[in-house]
């Protein structure tokens, strides 16, 4: 999902200005984890997740926003802010009758980006299948404790560097924003005291499933509590972690 400084003023304006479309409920109001295809997932583990938990279509096809913005409300305790914030990406991606699939999200440069902390780079050829030794890398950033804002730091430092001698090009500015938010995702969506346990990640990432102590936990989830985790993270990246 997709979230920058731009992103979240037009929500600020347009919320107050513009009504919510009706959201179609789903068929399917059965939350049990079944995973989805592969071959018909995105790049993101959060949209996987919420597909995979029937909070969004389980085929992961003819999705709209304002399914993707209910799920995050429902599921993961979003403010209205933050899930439009999340959400204001997603429209380039929708076909003429306003929907898309997961696998659309897999396009460069939209919510997708280099750098990811779990994917290789649009270069290296697969830039959206999960690989596992790079969240071992991100674990074993944290040096046998839990993840941390502090070894987060450590990781988005690392995976910079990777990315560069990998020849991937600089970010823009925009996306920079983008993979700052994203790399502080899961940290803002578990709330969990500012520690994500190994468990905790595996069941995201591997499993790609929100488990229980996040989806069972009403502290809500808002734009300011995630501009929180990042400006925490980059205080360890700015003056070392």
């Amino acid at each position: 999902m997709h979230l920058t400084i731009t992103s979240i003023l037009q929500s600020l304006f347009v919320s107050g200005f513009q009504t919510v479309p009706q959201v179609k409920q789903l068929a399917d109001e059965d939350h049990t984890y079944i995973r989805g295809a592969i071959e018909n997932r995105s790049p993101c583990p959060g949209l996987n997740a919420l597909a995979n938990q029937g909070f969004l279509p389980r085929d992961g096809k003819d999705i709209t926003p304002s399914q993707v913005e209910h799920a995050l409300m429902t599921a993961l305790h979003m403010d209205k802010l933050a899930a439009r914030s999340l959400t204001s990406a997603l429209p380039p991606l929708c076909r003429k009758d306003g929907t898309f699939d997961l696998v659309d999200t897999r396009r460069h440069n939209v919510i997708e980006h280099d750098s990811s902390f779990t994917r290789l780079d649009f270069h290296q050829g697969d830039n959206y299948t999960f690989q596992p030794a790079m969240l071992q890398a991100m674990i074993d950033d944290a040096d046998g404790g839990p993840v941390t804002l502090r070894s987060l730091a450590k990781t988005f430092i690392r995976r910079n560097k990777e990315s560069r001698a990998a020849g991937a090009p600089r970010l823009s500015l925009g996306l920079w924003f983008v993979r700052l938010f994203q790399a502080v995702g899961v940290m803002n969506t578990a709330q969990t005291g500012g520690v994500l346990t190994k468990e905790l990640l595996e069941a995201v990432f591997v499993e790609e499933r929100f488990p229980d102590i996040i989806l069972d936990n009403p502290k809500p989830r808002t734009v300011f509590t995630l501009l929180g985790n990042a400006l925490g993270m980059m205080r360890y990246v700015i003056l070392g972690p």
